[in-house]
């Protein structure tokens, strides 16, 4: 970026990919009708068979400012009922959040903002296990047969986006998603269960990867020692290890579910004093966390550079940045007058998803 005659600035702007309640469980046998294709995604095999019905128990009506989702699936021939309220300012929150900044989707399903509301749900999942007499295989399988029962519904037809990640929250509040949310909430929620997860990124598709070294058959991919068996999230009736067969041989990136945030910075330098020989810069950085979780040890290191060598540098720690927070650092650097010179910005940290540069491109200062 040239600087600006009249503003004698240069600035630079950088993005880079850089109260719940669960209580509300039943599950009673009741005969479920077969299951019809929500999307144009795998084709999921026959249904299961049910037994007779019984007439569930009716839930108390919501508490003001809740949002009310309920729920029903089958598992092992036996129907369960869900149903979770959850916050209207919770929900609101991550509807204001930016999804087409970051395209790092365990940001989604690993943010801290929603990990006492997540831990929730896993324990009311847990419990449900535990009340029907399920083994841990058999809690998780449960959990993914309700979120394989959630309808198939697509980003531009919902958002008007052509790609809208979402938070489980919103996927919960919403009774669907696509490819990517689904995944994201199996792999939210499995986690806190204290379940190995991965997600898995296919072309154009997205699943879930199960950790289960002898717990379970099929399609894995091996990750850092561990097997991640493949689960289809989108159709009923996908096991555990069952691969689509239009998946065969395809590639495949394996999101381990870390907390390493993606950083924004934006960077900005303008003249503020001068000699005959030197101009004195004065530099601003915001650097804003997209998650998921806190960034530490943030480092900013500005380096001036003419004709290849470093004419001056400056280092300045950062405080810790919390998601979806900003962190500023002011410093000045100085350059030399009337000869091409760049400036470079970097933004470091213990955690980071990635480091983050900002250049100026070459520029006189004046």
């Amino acid at each position: 970026m040239q600087s600006s005659r009249r503003s004698f600035a240069v600035i630079l702007a950088v993005l880079v990919l850089a109260g719940l309640s669960a209580g509300c469980i039943t599950y009673v046998p009741e005969p479920q009708p077969a299951p019809s294709p929500d999307m144009t995604e795998p084709v999921p095999p026959a249904p299961e068979s049910t037994t007779p019905a019984e007439t569930p128990v009716p839930l108390p009506a919501p508490a003001w400012g809740m949002l009310r989702s309920e729920f029903s699936w089958t598992y092992q021939g036996t129907n369960h009922t869900y149903c979770i309220d959850i916050p209207k300012t919770a929900y609101q929150y991550f509807r204001t959040q930016d999804h087409t900044r970051n395209s790092n989707y365990v940001r989604y399903a690993l943010s801290d903002h929603d990990r006492e509301y997540v831990r929730e749900i896993a324990g009311a999942f847990t419990a449900m296990g535990e009340d029907a007499g399920y083994d841990r295989r058999e809690t998780i399988e449960n959990f993914i047969a309700f979120v394989q029962s959630l309808p198939y519904t697509s980003d531009p037809e919902t958002t008007g986006k052509e790609e809208y990640p979402r938070y489980p929250l919103e996927t919960l509040v919403d009774k669907g998603g696509d490819c990517e949310d689904v995944a994201i909430l199996i792999a939210s929620v499995l986690h806190e269960m204290g379940h190995g997860t991965v997600l898995l990124k296919l072309p154009q598709h997205m699943a879930v990867g199960i950790a289960g070294d002898g717990m379970f058959d099929g399609t894995y991919y091996l990750h850092n020692g561990t097997r991640y068996y493949y689960q289809e999230t989108t159709a009923k009736g996908w096991d555990i290890g069952d691969l689509p067969e239009e998946f065969a041989g395809a590639a495949v990136e394996v999101l381990a579910l870390d907390q390493r945030p993606v950083m924004d910075l934006e960077f900005t330098a303008e003249p503020d004093t001068s000699t005959w020989d030197t101009a004195v810069y004065r530099m601003v950085a915001t650097g804003e966390n997209l998650g998921p979780g806190t960034s530490h040890g943030l480092r900013l290191e500005v380096t001036v550079r003419t004709g290849g060598e470093v004419y001056d540098s400056v280092t300045i720690p950062l405080d810790d940045c919390r998601e979806h927070e900003t962190v500023q650092a002011n410093g000045k650097i100085s350059l030399p007058r009337r000869e091409p010179v760049e400036i470079t910005a970097v933004l470091t940290g213990k955690n980071l998803y990635r480091d983050v540069i900002a250049e100026t491109g070459v520029f006189h200062a004046p």
